[in-house]
């Protein structure tokens, strides 16, 4: 069949690499394609989902001595990462069905009873994980190109549209300030093509990967605090996010500073911080580039993209003289993100290659913990192993801080809480790698499968000594900078909204009666009025928001 036939080409082809090159993830795959070929996120999605439901389908495919893999001619086929998305999207797809058409559709749907019900007697024997849950749709707004309540009313505009039957809000993170949080099915025309996106007005990312560009932005040591290393950049979110984190706070701390005379023969303006992104491969590199010209646009941040191993760089180098924070988010397992292939392969749960992450990830941190001008440093990783996380954290102290290392203990390191995630409940364990509590509540966890409503995730913040004890516990700018947008807060509104895919063989006699599934509607009225509610308060704010701005344009 032609390239172009099918809408699921993109995912056919990326799940091929795959499936060729097991050793590797698919996040890696991705993204070392170069910025040519990356995959869109919701072809990415498709994929990591078809790879969590290999091990269903395929036991689908060779049951009854390879019964159905034969009548579908599964073997024949040229193009099997593409068949095993079609499949998963007949099968186990929120709308269960395959778009498009060609041949290899054509013979899977002329099986589709069969298929559906060696899946229903696959599922009764062994549950799919992850089919029960679906996260919020996060969307951070890029606020060098646009603000939070520009970014709120088009996607509610869009919500609006596409959700006729009742009504469904845009909501305001509760910890992430440029975080906005959608329902789960949003996802379905939130991708890569709709213009927000294309125009880098908004970025989609999960919540929990904006917590290491918060932290390393909302510290004790107040704004001007130097400029920034990126340590693992690529593909680039979390370095747009820093670099807008940086730019709203330097524009909240102009306004709030109150005009004075400028002096004779001096200027008032300021350098730009500076962030240094680097990133060792190369189509990678590519991939960080083409973001950072599509995202940052900043007088006030200038991120220069390296094509550099973080490792490599001399910490006494000249160029780096400025630099007081570094964020590292090394290579990981990725086991903490829920909808991912790593999950259900043998790489997730394979100790020897956990063992070797680890290594590097420790080497990585006590790196960065080398640089000597060098005050903060946030390490996170997406995994939810120990071996990954309170062990890495736990050897690079004891190293780097070791007597025989060190004469000045002023210049020890020592984790520190963030102030911007003190209401986060999940923390660090304790004991592991001999941490004690206290420092155990400096570290964030994430887990996705534990009701936290966002991909598994792991930060942790690190101040020199001299630094933390010279703070003051104050919170700054940039976690406060869009409280007053008038978007109602999210509170769970849209927690375990998904639920199990109903089959067609269920829609049938199987399935359960209609007053069994029709909700209560006395409960229906009630949320639908409480949903009126909110969008008026929310219309309210707006009016008074743009009330006060021309009252203040028209005072200046």
């Amino acid at each position: 069949m032609s390239k172009n036939t099918s809408p699921y080409h993109a995912a056919g082809t990326l799940l091929n690499s795959y499936l060729k090159e097991r050793n590797r993830g698919l996040k890696s795959i991705a993204f070392d394609s170069g910025a040519n070929n990356v995959p869109s996120s919701s072809n990415y999605a498709t994929v990591a989902k078809t790879i969590q439901h290999l091990p269903a389908i395929n036991s689908v495919l060779n049951a009854n001595n390879k019964k159905l893999s034969k009548a579908i001619n599964f073997e024949s086929f040229k193009n099997q990462g593409l068949a095993y998305v079609m499949i998963y999207e007949l099968l186990f797809s929120k709308f269960q069905k395959i778009r498009g058409g060609g041949k290899i559709k054509r013979m899977i749907v002329k099986h589709e009873r069969e298929l559906r019900k060696e899946v229903e007697e696959y599922t009764s024997k062994n549950p799919i994980e992850g089919l029960t849950v679906d996260f919020p749709r996060y969307v951070r707004v890029n606020v060098m190109h646009s603000t939070v309540t520009e970014a709120a009313n088009i996607l509610q505009e869009q919500l609006a549209k596409v959700n006729k039957d009742g009504a469904q809000e845009v909501y305001a993170d509760a910890h992430v300030p440029d975080l906005l949080v959608l329902p789960p099915n949003a996802s379905s025309w939130l991708h890569h093509d709709f213009e927000l996106v294309k125009s880098g007005k908004i970025v989609l990312q999960d919540k929990s990967s904006c917590f290491s560009a918060l932290v390393c932005t909302s510290t004790s040591s107040g704004l001007g605090g130097g400029d920034y290393i990126d340590a693992c950049s690529a593909p680039g979110n979390k370095t747009s996010h820093l670099a807008a984190l940086l730019h709203a706070s330097f524009n909240a701390h102009r306004e709030d500073e109150r005009p004075k005379k400028k002096k004779k023969g001096k200027s008032t303006e300021q350098n730009p911080i500076r962030v240094f992104a680097c990133e060792r491969s190369s189509a990678r590199f590519d991939v960080l580039k083409t973001r950072m010209d599509s995202l940052v646009s900043s007088p006030s941040v200038a991120v220069e993209p390296m094509h550099v191993d973080f490792l490599k760089i001399d910490p006494s180098d000249p160029k780096f003289a400025n630099v007081r924070a570094i964020m590292l988010d090394p290579s990981c397992s990725g086991s903490g993100i829920v909808n991912a292939p790593d999950r259900s392969t043998t790489q997730n749960s394979d100790e020897k290659r956990r063992q070797t992450l680890a290594n590097f990830q420790t080497v990585a941190l006590k790196h960065a913990m080398s640089f000597p001008q060098v005050e903060r440093i946030v390490y996170s990783t997406c995994s939810v192993h120990d071996e990954e996380n309170e062990m890495v954290v736990s050897k690079a102290l004891a190293e780097m801080n070791s007597s025989a290392k060190k004469e000045d203990g002023n210049d020890d390191w020592m984790l520190v809480a963030p102030q911007c995630l003190t209401q986060w409940p999940r923390r660090g364990k304790e004991s592991v790698g001999g941490l004690s509590k206290a420092q155990a509540d400096c570290l964030i966890r994430c887990d996705g499968l534990d009701g936290d409503e966002t991909n598994g995730f792991f930060v942790s913040y690190f101040e020199r000594a001299r630094v933390s004890a010279g703070s003051k516990a104050t919170q700054n700018a940039e976690v406060t900078y869009n409280a007053a947008t008038g978007i109602p807060l999210y509170s769970g509104q849209y927690k375990n909204v998904g639920t199990k895919p109903q089959t067609k063989l269920e829609e049938g006699k199987g399935a359960k009666s209609k007053n069994d599934v029709t909700p209560n509607k006395a409960a229906e009225k009630s949320a639908k009025k409480r949903e009126k509610k909110l969008a008026w308060k929310r219309k309210q704010a707006l009016q008074k928001e743009e009330r006060l701005k021309k009252r203040k344009a028209a005072t200046t």
